[in-house]
């Protein structure tokens, strides 16, 4: 049997194994919740505050599985969460709904496809679909309350935002993937200031998320 052919049947085999062990491509459905914090940074910091609230998150995703334990995963989620800003002149709820997705590289290892464990890390973009007029009509309203003109408010959010995810988890019976993730903002959330120079009002939203994911 000439080298050639050698070659070509040893390709062939380790195909197959790698076939019987994994699926080039799996998906799935994965949600949970998500634990949102505000870092504040503005002028006039003293007079704000900002709670932890809990939201929730749900959404496909799929995954590109590579030979020894590597791949890569994306998920397309509808995000929800609820912030809430006071100071002293009262209190704003304010919704939020966002569509996020992040993209992943994945390390995992999976012993008698019972049990394992995974790490991942990559971005993470979100993508706001709501409104912050409550949120300018609430700090408009500080503005009059301490003689300030709200027409010198100027809103430079950001409607989308990227960020940096960090994750590990559990393999369960290879399909199902419990884990947690810490979201590092690279960018601010929110950003107000009078007449586009002095900055009144900032934020990061960092974000804690315990999620399940079953794969198909």
């Amino acid at each position: 049997m000439n080298k050639p052919i050698k070659i070509s049947l040893l390709l062939i085999m380790l195909t197959a194994t790698i076939s019987a062990e994994a699926k080039l491509f799996s998906y799935g459905l994965k949600g949970g919740i998500t634990l949102s914090s505000l870092s504040l940074s503005n002028s006039f910091k003293s007079n704000f505050s900002a709670d932890n609230r809990t939201g929730f998150f749900i959404g496909p995703v799929v995954q590109l599985n590579i030979p020894l334990g590597f791949g890569v995963d994306g998920a397309v989620l509808y995000s929800q969460d609820n912030i809430k800003i006071e100071d002293t002149l009262g209190s704003l709820n304010h919704k939020r709904r966002m569509i996020e997705i992040p993209v992943n590289i994945k390390w995992s290892i999976n012993l008698a496809k019972v049990i394992g464990v995974y790490a991942t890390a990559g971005p993470n973009f979100l993508f706001n679909l709501s409104s912050d007029s409550e949120i300018n009509d609430y700090l408009a309203n500080n503005l009059s309350a301490n003689g300030e003109s709200p027409s010198k408010l100027v809103n430079e959010s950001k409607t989308t935002t990227i960020g940096i995810s960090l994750g590990a988890g559990l393999i369960l019976l290879n399909h199902l993937n419990i884990g947690f993730n810490y979201i590092i903002p690279l960018q601010e959330s929110y950003k107000f200031t009078i007449d586009g120079t002095k900055e009144l009002f900032s934020s990061k939203d960092k974000r804690w998320q315990i999620s399940a994911a079953y794969m198909f």
